[in-house]
């Protein structure tokens, strides 16, 4: 089904009854990235599964977007849609939106779970910090043979997830996301959270799961052994475990 949430066309789709709750995917995923939990979740909830602008099937944003656009738009979905506080689940770039939204409208929600979410900037590091200027005069002067000039923005732009070269129409996007350092909004959520990370996750490393922990104040870690950045797949029966426990 699609709709239309602050001038954008949105692909969702609406499965299963019960409490209401709200996924929001990663960066290059979609909805079908829950499908198979969907196929779980759908005999105990009323899952609204989304597309978010410049994914799927949903349309690319008019403007670049950042993570406050993305909040709002989730928000107008909740409003448009008449959903009464439900619970919200973001994957990756998920969480990050899905933070935001809780610390600054955490009424329009009831139970919070953060699955190997981002949000947290990494440290540049001294040497990102040093070969900036170098890096940018070469944008300028070196053609862009091989793609030798996204390579280097590339290396400048450190990045939560390794897609920039290839984001598209949504490097912006992407850049706006990534810059944007969620670590002070963390406090302000009063939503019962769950995490759920996985051991061996590189893309949103372990070390960010325990910072999150110990800023949001009633919250809950669960990290699941032998799995990386996609628990919802790569340990379903355990992801499900902890999740249906923490909802009902």
């Amino acid at each position: 089904m699609y709709i239309t949430i602050n001038d954008q066309s949105v692909y969702y789709q609406k499965i299963g009854e019960g409490k209401d709750i709200i996924m929001l995917h990663g960066w290059k995923q979609d909805v079908s990235t829950f499908h198979n939990v969907a196929e779980k979740l759908k005999n105990h909830f009323t899952l609204w599964l989304i597309d978010l602008p410049g994914f799927g099937r949903s349309e690319i944003p008019k403007k670049a977007f950042n993570i406050s656009n993305y909040s709002d738009l989730v928000i107008g979905f909740i409003k448009e849609n008449k959903i009464d506080k439900p619970h919200l689940l973001g994957h990756s770039v998920g969480g990050n939106i899905s933070i935001k939204l809780a610390s600054e409208n955490g009424d329009l929600i009831d139970k919070l779970v953060l699955e190997s979410s981002s949000g947290i900037r990494p440290n540049r590091g001294i040497w990102r910090l040093a070969i900036y200027p170098l890096a940018k005069a070469f944008h300028y002067l070196v053609p862009n043979i091989f793609r030798i000039k996204d390579k280097i923005r590339h290396l400048v732009y450190w990045k939560l997830e390794a897609d920039y070269i290839n984001a598209g129409s949504l490097k912006n996007t992407l850049t706006n996301i990534l810059n944007e350092d969620l670590i002070s909004q963390l406090p302000k959520i009063k939503n019962e959270t769950l995490l759920i990370w996985g051991s061996n996750d590189q893309q949103v490393k372990v070390k960010y799961s325990k910072i999150m922990f110990k800023k949001i104040p009633n919250s809950k870690l669960e990290i699941l052994e032998n799995t990386s950045h996609f628990p919802h797949t790569e340990n379903q029966k355990m992801f499900l475990y902890y999740v249906l426990d923490f909802l009902n």
